[in-house]
This record gives C-alpha cells, sequence and structure tokens, in this order.
C-alpha cells in the first residue's frame, strides 16, 4: 500500500535518527546557567550582532538611516530588550511599534531614540503617550479627531506621523484623502507633523506604483507649504528589491534579528547578517522507548526501532513552530538531532539508540550556532518560510550578552 506523505515523513526523520551524527556545529562561549531554568525555555541575545546586523541594513540602503520595526514585541525576541540595544547604534534614528503600550514601555526603560506608534492608542493613554514624546500616527480621520482632542488641553505640541495608505489597503489615510487632512492639521499649531510614511506591497510592479503615488503626495503637499518631516516607506523586502523606495530612512524589521524576508536572497552573500537571538530549552526527560511505541495524541511518531527520546519544556504555544517535526533539527553540545514531535508544551528529540545526553543538557532550538538551525535552516528543512519560527511567546524570559 502507498504511504501518505505524512507516512513519508515519519518513516524519513525516524531514519535519520539511527544515523550517528557527527559535529558539524560551532561551539558556543556562552553558557547560561540558573536554577530557576531547568524547566523553562529562554532567549539570549547578542548586542553585538544586532548592532552588525543595524550597519549592514544601512549599508544596503546605501547609508540611509534605519527605524527598527519592532512590532509584536519584535517577534517574540523582545522589543524592550533590542530597542535598548539598538538605541546605541548611529545607524538607528528611532523605533517603531504598533501598541500603545508597547511605546510606553520602550520608552520607560530608558530608550532615548524617536519611538512611533505606527497603530491606535487608548485615549486613557494619550497624555503619557504625548508626555513621553511618543509620535503619533494620523492614519485616518478619526485618529485626527483624537488627536486634535487631546492637543486642546496639551501644554506641549503633539509630533505626529501621517500614515498613507499607497495601496496596502489595511491602514493608513487613502492617498486620494491626504491634502485634505494635511490641510486640516496645518490648521492647528499644536500638531506638528515629523514624519510622513507609508508600507509597500510585495509586489515589485505595483510598489511602484505606490513609491510614484507617495511622492506626488509629498510633492504636492509641499507645494502647499506643508512639511512632511522624515519620509520613509521600504519594509525588509522593499529596501532590498527597490532601492527608490528608500526616501529619507528605511523601515527594517526581520533584517534586524539577521533573518532575510525571504530565503536564498542573493542580498544573503553580500550582507552576511548575523542571527541576534538563541531560543534555548533543557532536557527535562530521557527515556528509551522500544520498537512499535509511538509519540502524541494522534502517535504521529512511530518508533521503528530502539531508540532514545528526549524532552524539552516548549511547544508550539510558546511559539515554537509545530512544523519543526516535520525536519527540523535541534542542536545539543556540537551535535544536532531530529525534532519527531511538537505538542503545545513540549517537544521531543531522537537521539538514536545510543546517547550521552541527560536530563539537564541544554539544547538550542533557533540560533546562529548551525546553518540547519537558523530561521533561514529550519525553513527549509520543513520546507516552509523563515517567519514560521521567529514569533515567541511574550512570556519567555531574555538574557543579553555582549556577544556570542
Amino acid at each position: 500500500m502507498k504511504s501518505n506523505r505524512r507516512q513519508f515523513v515519519k518513516k524519513t526523520i525516524a531514519g535519520f535518527a539511527m544515523i550517528s551524527l557527527s559535529p558539524v556545529c560551532n561551539s558556543q562561549k556562552v553558557f547560561f546557567t540558573d536554577k530557576r531554568y531547568e524547566s523553562k525555555p529562554w532567549l539570549e541575545l547578542s548586542k553585538a550582532a544586532y548592532l552588525n546586523n543595524a550597519s549592514l541594513i544601512s549599508k544596503m540602503a546605501g547609508g540611509k538611516p534605519i527605524i527598527a520595526v519592532l512590532k509584536n514585541n519584535a517577534y517574540g525576541i523582545g522589543d524592550v530588550q533590542v530597542a535598548n540595544i539598538l538605541d546605541k547604534s548611529s545607524d538607528v534614528y528611532g523605533i517603531a511599534v504598533v501598541k500603545d503600550e508597547r511605546a510606553l514601555a520602550i520608552r520607560s526603560k530608558g530608550v532615548s531614540k524617536p519611538i512611533l506608534l505606527m497603530g491606535d492608542f487608548d485615549k486613557n493613554l494619550s497624555q503619557e503617550l504625548v508626555n513621553k514624546n511618543i509620535v503619533l500616527s494620523v492614519y485616518s480621520k478619526h485618529s485626527l479627531l483624537k488627536i486634535t482632542e487631546i492637543s486642546r488641553n496639551s501644554i506641549t505640541s503633539i509630533q505626529v506621523a501621517l500614515y498613507i495608505d499607497t495601496g496596502l489597503g489595511r491602514m493608513g489615510i487613502p492617498y486620494q484623502e491626504v491634502a485634505e487632512i494635511a490641510k486640516e492639521i496645518a490648521k492647528n499649531p499644536k500638531i506638528n507633523i515629523v514624519q510622513t510614511f507609508s508600507t509597500l506591497t510585495t509586489p515589485k510592479e505595483f510598489a511602484k506604483e505606490q513609491i510614484l503615488r507617495f511622492e506626488k503626495i509629498i510633492l504636492k503637499l509641499n507645494q502647499k507649504g506643508v512639511s512632511t518631516g522624515l519620509k520613509h516607506l521600504a519594509p525588509s523586502y522593499s529596501l532590498i528589491d527597490l532601492h527608490n523606495s528608500h526616501q529619507d530612512a528605511v523601515r527594517p524589521g526581520i533584517l534586524l534579528h539577521g533573518s532575510f524576508p525571504s530565503i536564498d536572497m542573493a542580498e544573503a552573500k553580500i550582507y552576511p547578517l548575523q542571527v541576534g537571538y538563541r531560543l534555548k530549552a533543557p532536557v527535562i526527560r530521557v527515556e528509551k522507548l522500544s520498537e512499535g511505541d509511538t509519540i502524541g495524541f494522534s502517535r504521529f511518531y512511530k518508533v521503528l526501532k530502539d531508540e532514545w527520546i528526549a524532552t524539552l519544556p516548549i511547544g508550539w504555544a510558546d511559539g515554537y513552530n509545530s512544523s519543526a517535526e516535520s525536519g527540523a533539527k535541534v542542536l545539543l553540545g556540537d551535535t544536532l538531532y531530529p525534532v519527531v514531535n511538537v505538542n503545545a508544551s513540549h517537544t521531543n528529540i531522537s537521539l538514536g539508540e545510543n546517547t550521552m545526553i541527560t536530563a539537564g543538557d541544554i539544547a538550542t532550538l533557533i540560533g546562529p550556532d548551525c546553518p540547519e538551525i537558523t530561521p533561514e535552516g529550519f525553513g527549509k528543512l520543513v520546507k516552509g518560510h523563515n517567519y514560521l519560527q521567529i514569533n515567541y511567546k511574550e512570556s519567555i524570559t531574555k538574557h543579553i550578552y555582549e556577544t556570542f
């Protein structure tokens, strides 16, 4: 009887588990040890890697400054931590987030660079946002009404960014209506436009049309005496693919963490970004399973020959993508082992017929130490995207090092 794809994956992984793997990865210089983390995953961040990436990204953009997009808690890696690292970079102009509480959290931890709030805000936080010099986005008529209301009782001027929808369709002032809204802003001496931005789509031809729309709007506003401040359009993909999208600054996200927005981009060879973090977890259980045994509710992994199985206290609910069970590997010591099962709370690793691994040993699930455990390597092994493996639960503890 023919095997389906899922059965094929099981057999492939099981067969791989039987192979004795030789050391292929770089040794780690930093070893985090803390008894409080005998049963929990954690993230380690490298200051040197993030600063190096910022420098290389600026070079990609012809020396233009960077607005570092740290949305969704910097993909769970830690917006406060990454912002504090990038606050020391001369290549970084400022930080951008999409949630009001994240903007305030970053500012409260000592970040001095400009912070742009690309999303909406709660009225009860409005005065604190203004007091902390957070740049608010005017993305609709309604948002302008909210900001105008705040300005009536504000002692200081409110810094805003014009957020223009040039065709992405999900956020921003429709480009046909920008002149009217900018005219209203210009009437209010307490509202000061310090930035103007839009977001480009991935398809190149339409992105070019968006750039033309943006530049026509800027020209029209400037001719009417409206200051548009710092202009920016380019997220990570456009930054690389469309040089005329660079404007006054660029707005990378995933590039900062050491990943390119698409696997196998040619620029990866020219600009060697470094994965800026490691995702780690301790081994909490090592048991030998017998031929015919299975793992998981669906019995996804079937043991074809007696083998040792390790359990890690991290699962898809923590942000470790469940597609890992379809071919991903983790690093234990200096050897790679295949992932054979991922559930909500735990991940299982095949250690083969014989092993020296014991409970308490530390596994690196994602990091710079081997090509196979970078986000790109993960994406290739599971035949998916590198974005699959960069979206961690906020509660995972972060530790910062000068370098790896």
